[in-house]
């Protein structure tokens, strides 16, 4: 039956009655004779690329424009996952009589080749973690493990339980460990309140020899307070454990459901984690009503083929307080921390349920998809209520896709071409996962200058006019790609057909990156309204106007030009100018700009604070105090703060600050006036709109840097109300900039001390 039944396993039963173990602690010897069938063959400390659950591969996926240096005539089509008619695949009928499937869990192929495995939770008022199996994914065997006792009785498949709150459990297979017992890693949710006053909530680990029975690891939680969702796995590219949990952050005016993510070498300690990901204003645009916003419920991320994707699980707050549905979208990356987003309208790769449907309401997916021949499978669990419902039936559902196939390239009957940037690594057959059934896909060779190399041009390959995974390309007289030698660009040549992936060797890289963010604003007003971005090498960001601004005649502007940007006295809302672009800024930072003002009261120059509270995660503040001599950068909750210098009134001084991997230096007209550095974590915001700090230690590298949870913004705090959980506060607007600003400058470089004494000598300009 679809929805499971309840059996004997053949191996489990081997070991049933077995004294095992019952909240992790084992109360007998496990016979010799038994040991074969429940430890994992061993596999050489090599065997980190043989893993279960591993998706990395050679394939070049088309989902972003990384590879890519010019589009003509294709468009790029989103391909939601296809969900298997026999589903729910896996409900909770049966001897337990519940159908609370709370949707968090992982499915592992089982370790010969053969079937699944699947680790899942319940939620009746406590969660329960059970296990079952399955040889075809899609009937699946609840085995009788007698380890748990629950209503009185061990009769059950539950393989753990710690507290009534133990849940969503994270299986991780680690081959190499030498330790037969610790070949698999868990890592699950719990809330402990053992000591009245003194809860202590995180993911705790435990290790296994067989997936089945677990100790907990000698320190935990591993990973103490981030969000109670939260995604574990091995990467292979780093070599290290990552974990993307659930971060509460100040987002345009609300308290948001955001991604954060932790990594660590060594599994039993968990750096504390760092934002990532936080809702746009597209997310917002359903929204109809006060209070109506979106949220991200979790994200489950894993390195695939030479990238890394992820379903992102949006919540659609449409009541204003905590109920509405949550879907999945399909999100990108390059390094597993800088995501990017759909292009377009932002199509589900997993969308609800028609009403009545019983994954209408919200899915979660599971850990991360498992390839089945062609195909990827996706579990995910369901509800057919919403999520501020306490009532609703759960179940466990399959979705499948063509293997790399979630975007691709298409061209119609006009014909398009696509050409990537100069490639290191090109070598081999070129192969391809395309569809050209009714039409062809040809493939020219370009050397660094964009010349068609002799031999591989369009009109000497052969045509690909079929539906295939792997299609290698052959040209007449070649069938391999030239000798790198030098970087090549690729240039394939569509008629009504669809390319999803290409291989063509094992290390493909660009050869010269995309220039990294910089955004200058001179306020000319010759240069169309005045706020435009002059430096274009990395793109355009204009700047976005809110309030009052004007560009006004200077003549003491400097040299370069005679008009400066003003900030007027404060009016009812906040006079700002939004920097597009900024949310992520990184590991290496440099903001400046050139100010003049007749206040002595502190100011903004650079903001994302929300205008009331205490700084919290994705918020920066860089403002200065005329009056006291004072410059400030806050970042992520963390004060660093210049010693108190003059500031003459009536002329520009220039304003500048670094960020070099938590090393922070502040700048007055080319000086170092302070330093200091900003601790990796968060500080996120809590539910009573305190301030949670969970730093690492002063030594330890950031891994995100600085993430933002908006756009920075040029002369104010966003303001506005903000909205928390069952309170407001509104923004009093007090640190509004009131004076001229020029040459403002938002760079992912760190300038050097020379380079910002250059900037600053245009500053020195009497009033």
């Amino acid at each position: 039956m679809g929805n499971g039944r309840f059996e004997t396993d053949p191996v489990q039963a081997a070991t049933a009655n077995v004294p095992q173990v019952s909240g992790f602690r084992t109360r007998g010897l496990i016979p010799v004779f038994l040991l074969f069938l429940l430890v994992p063959a061993s596999l050489p400390l090599s065997a980190q690329e043989s893993f279960l659950g591993d998706l990395t591969g050679p394939w070049q996926l088309l989902v972003d424009d990384h590879l890519i240096e010019e589009k003509r005539g294709v468009v790029r089509t989103w391909h939601p996952l296809e969900k298997h008619p026999a589903n729910p695949v896996l409900g909770m009928t049966g001897s337990w009589g519940e159908r609370r499937t709370t949707p968090y869990g992982t499915v592992l192929p089982g370790e010969d080749g053969q079937g699944y495995r699947i680790w899942y939770d319940i939620w009746d008022g406590d969660c329960h973690n059970f296990y079952a199996t399955s040889r075809d994914g899609l009937h699946w065997i609840r085995p009788r493990l007698g380890l748990v006792e629950h209503r009185g009785s061990r009769g059950n498949n539950l393989f753990f339980h710690r507290t009534r709150l133990d849940h969503m459990p994270q299986i991780i297979h680690t081959p190499w460990e030498e330790d037969a017992a610790r070949r698999y890693k868990m890592v699950n949710f719990d809330f402990r309140a053992d000591v009245p006053g003194r809860a202590v909530r995180g993911y705790w680990g435990a290790t296994s020899p067989d997936g089945i029975h677990w100790t907990e690891t000698p320190r935990n939680p591993v990973l103490p307070d981030p969000g109670d969702v939260g995604h574990f796995l091995w990467d292979p590219n780093r070599r290290a454990y990552v974990g993307y949990t659930k971060l509460y952050a100040p987002v345009r005016g609300y308290r948001r459901r955001s991604v954060a993510i932790s990594t660590t070498t060594r599994f039993q300690h968990w750096p504390p984690a760092e934002l990532i990901l936080v809702a746009d204003e597209f997310d917002d645009r359903w929204v109809t009503g006060s209070g109506q916003h979106t949220d991200f419920y979790g994200l489950s991320a894993f390195p695939y083929q030479s990238m890394y994707l992820g379903f992102l699980w949006i919540f659609r707050i449409v009541d204003g307080k905590n109920d509405g549905p949550i879907f999945c979208e399909l999100v990108s990356s390059r390094d597993g921390v800088t995501w990017d987003r759909q292009e377009g309208e932002r199509t589900p790769i997993l969308a609800n349920g028609p009403p009545g449907a019983w994954d209408s309401g919200q899915l979660q997916t599971f850990n991360h998809p498992q390839m089945a021949g062609h195909n990827l499978r996706v579990y995910y669990g369901a509800f057919d209520a919403t999520h501020g419902f306490q009532r609703g039936d759960g179940a466990i559902g399959l979705a499948t896709l063509r293997k790399d196939g979630f975007v691709s390239l298409d061209a119609g009957s006009e014909g398009g071409a696509v050409t990537t940037r100069p490639l290191f690594g090109l070598e081999g057959e070129l192969r391809m996962n395309a569809n050209a059934g009714g039409g062809e896909i040809r493939v020219e060779v370009l050397d660094g200058q964009g010349r068609v190399l002799p031999g591989y041009g369009r009109d000497e390959c052969r045509a690909m006019t079929e539906d295939s995974l792997d299609f290698a390309i052959r040209w007449k007289a070649r069938d391999e790609l030239p000798y790198p030698s030098e970087p090549r660009r690729l240039r394939f040549f569509l008629t009504r057909a669809s390319l999803f992936s290409f291989r063509a060797g094992g290390s493909v890289r660009v050869a010269d990156p995309p220039a990294p963010l910089e955004v200058f604003y001179p306020f000319e007003s010759s240069r169309g309204d005045g706020f435009g971005d002059v430096a274009a090498a990395d793109g355009v960001q204009p700047g976005r106007r809110h309030g009052v601004l004007a560009i006004v005649r200077d003549p003491e502007a400097g040299a370069g030009g005679s008009s400066t940007l003003l900030f007027p006295e404060p009016g009812p809302g906040a006079n700002r100018l939004e920097v597009p672009g900024t949310l992520h800024l990184g590991h290496h930072f440099t903001l400046a700009a050139r100010v003049k003002t007749q206040s002595r009261d502190r100011m903004r120059l650079f903001s994302t604070h929300r205008g009331s509270g205490s700084p919290a995660l994705g918020e920066l503040i860089f403002d200065f105090s005329p009056g006291t001599g004072v410059l400030r950068l806050i970042v992520n909750g963390q004060e660093v703060s210049a010693q108190a210098v003059q500031f003459a009134g009536g002329m520009y001084h220039h304003l500048a600050a670094t960020y070099d991997r938590g090393r922070v230096h502040l700048y007055l007209d080319g000086r170092v006036v302070g330093s200091g550095r900003v601790l990796s974590g968060s500080a996120r915001l809590g539910r009573d709109d305190t301030v949670v700090e969970m730093f690492g230690p002063s030594d330890a590298t950031p891994l995100v840097g600085v993430h933002l949870a908006d756009n920075l913004h040029l002369g104010a705090d966003r303001g506005g109300t903000f909205v928390g959980h069952g309170w407001e506060s509104e923004s009093s607007n007090r640190h509004q900039l009131r004076g001229w600003v020029d040459d403002v400058l938002v760079v992912k470089r760190v300038l050097d001390a020379e380079e910002i004494r250059k900037l600053s000598r245009r500053s020195q300009v009497a009033g």
